[in-house]
This record gives structure tokens, C-alpha cells and sequence, in this order.
């Protein structure tokens, strides 16, 4: 690929998942399948897929699972360079507890274990040290979520950096992606901030219901009417997407596909959207693209697309 096409910059948590072989309560799992996880790691990995430039800017543990993560973007076609290496705190993971479906489909639940992670450690100095500027200032995108404010202080301020510096010519975008457990006694704080980002953002992708969680309402046009200020608003549901373009509004449904989990396929569709995006397609056009790499996501337990 040329350097001179397009880069796109994702900045967040990278987690290792720990997947359990079968559909179990963890206690009788005796095998785990690892997998690279964190939403904007799987976004990143989905843009590569779409032949976007891409990078990631994170942190990472000095560890096995770090080097794994590592490994896995540059596996994926992702640039690891501005991913800063900590000496002592470690890699932040979660596992899966998988519970069975019918027609061979799972449903997922998250352990996390991230607390006082590498990533948590996330600071505007970490935006501000190369290589992680130098993708910055080249960057045509740059792709966030509201997961990284609620890990520390530290990586609030390191997103509040991203969102105060804006380079003409560069969109930022940013998925809302509620987590609750994560803002657990900060929700109303929660809640402002995120709508705040969500209002400064250019591209702003949310699920229904993390809308009707976060802002109140899960109808496309109250939103719309809540944030005229991003230029590109997407809001997802199992069966399809309604997409704001400005003034233009697309509504279009979701591909049949086998489904065998859920997690990850929001990240994936994200990719996709901003893939065309930056590739001219239309709205209709960028929207189909996301629909179609989001059908990949769904047909494993891992969290990103291969």
C-alpha cells in the first residue's frame, strides 16, 4: 500500500481475550483459545481488512500477552509503532463466559481484568511522545470510543487532548459504546461526557440501546436532532442502521449471516462505514461496506474480523 494513502488512527485499550473452547460455566472450562480484543483494536484490524492505513496508538504491558497483541496488529497489516511499551504494569485481559444458543449460536458475558493496566496509564503524553505524534499529525482519521475516558483520569486527558486538537482536514470519530460497569457510581458524569464527545465529534457511531442508556432515546431523528453538529451520525440495531450524511438520512438493513456471537460485529461495522468514507463511497455505499464486514465479526467468538 502507499504511504501517501489515507491513515487512519485508532486510539484505545488493546485487551487479550481469553475464549473459553466450549460453551460452559467457566468452571468446568479447562481450555481457552486467546484472541486479541478492546473495540478500537478490532476497529483497526477491520480497517486494514477494508485495505486502509492504519495504526494503532496505545500501551501495552512488557509481558507475553503485550508482545501477543503487538504481534497480532502487525499480523493484521496494523502499524504497532505508536504502541509505547510499560515496564511494570501489565496487559489488561478479560474472559469469556459463553453461554449456548440455539442453532450453534453463543451468548457472551466479560470478565475483565484491567484494573491498573498499561493502557489505564494512557496520558496526552502518550499522544505527545514519538511515533505516536507523528501518526497523529498524519492521520486523515482518528478513531475512538467512550471506553477510553472511563479507564483513568489520565486516559480521559489523553482523549480530551485528542478532541482539542483537531488539524484541519482530519475526522474524528468516535462510538459511543456504553459500558456501564466501567462508570459505575459516575453514570449522570458519564453520560454528559460522552454526549459532550459525541457532539464535537465528525462521525459519531451508536447502538439503540447505548442511546436510549446514554442520551435518552433511541430514535434516529430525536438524535440526529440532539447532535446536528457531526457530520456523519450512524445508529445500529440487530436488524439494520439509520445513517445521517448532514441532512441526508439512509436507512438500510442488515445482511443475513450466520451468527454465532455478537461481540466485536459493532466495531467491525464501524470500520466499514469509515472505510468508505475514506474511499468516496456514498452514504448508502459506505453503509453497505459496513454491513458487510460486520457479517464477518458475527461468525466467530473472536472479537475482531480475519
Amino acid at each position: 500500500m502507499l504511504d501517501s494513502a489515507p491513515l487512519a488512527v485508532c486510539v484505545g485499550e488493546g485487551l487479550v481475550a481469553l475464549v473459553p473452547a466450549v460453551a460452559a460455566p467457566l468452571e468446568e472450562c479447562r481450555t481457552f483459545h486467546r484472541s486479541l480484543a478492546g473495540a478500537e483494536w478490532n476497529a483497526a484490524i477491520a480497517l486494514a481488512s477494508a485495505g486502509i492505513r492504519t495504526a494503532v496508538v496505545s500501551r501495552v504491558g512488557d509481558d507475553g500477552f503485550g508482545r501477543f497483541l503487538t504481534g497480532e496488529l502487525r499480523r493484521h497489516g496494523v502499524d504497532d509503532s505508536g504502541v509505547e511499551i510499560d515496564p511494570d504494569a501489565p496487559t489488561g485481559l478479560y474472559v469469556k463466559e459463553l453461554t449456548p444458543l440455539p442453532v450453534g449460536a453463543v451468548e457472551s458475558r466479560m470478565h475483565y481484568y484491567r484494573s491498573g493496566s498499561a493502557a489505564a496509564a494512557m496520558s496526552p503524553s502518550t499522544l505527545a511522545r514519538p511515533p505516536a505524534s507523528t501518526l497523529l499529525s498524519e492521520a486523515a482519521l482518528v478513531h475512538t470510543s467512550g471506553i477510553t475516558p472511563a479507564l483513568s483520569p489520565g486516559a480521559k486527558a489523553a482523549q480530551d487532548a485528542l478532541f482539542a486538537d483537531r488539524p484541519a482536514g482530519r475526522l474524528l470519530s468516535f462510538d459511543v459504546n456504553w459500558r456501564p460497569a466501567l462508570w459505575r457510581g459516575r453514570e449522570d458524569e458519564a453520560k454528559a461526557l460522552l454526549a459532550d464527545y459525541a457532539g464535537r465529534a465528525d462521525a459519531v457511531f451508536c447502538t439503540r440501546p447505548d442511546a436510549e442508556a446514554v442520551f435518552g432515546t433511541a430514535d434516529p431523528q430525536r438524535l440526529r436532532d440532539l447532535f446536528p453538529e457531526p457530520r456523519y451520525l450512524v445508529v445500529t440495531c440487530p436488524t439494520g442502521a439509520t445513517a445521517f450524511d448532514g441532512a441526508e438520512r439512509v436507512q438500510s438493513d442488515a445482511l443475513e449471516a450466520n451468527v454465532v456471537e455478537t461481540v466485536g460485529a459493532g466495531d467491525a461495522f464501524a470500520a466499514g462505514f469509515l472505510a468508505g468514507v475514506l474511499t468516496g463511497l456514498s452514504l448508502s455505499g459506505s453503509l453497505a461496506r459496513a454491513h458487510r464486514i460486520a457479517t464477518r465479526a458475527l461468525a466467530s467468538t473472536r472479537d475482531h474480523v480475519d
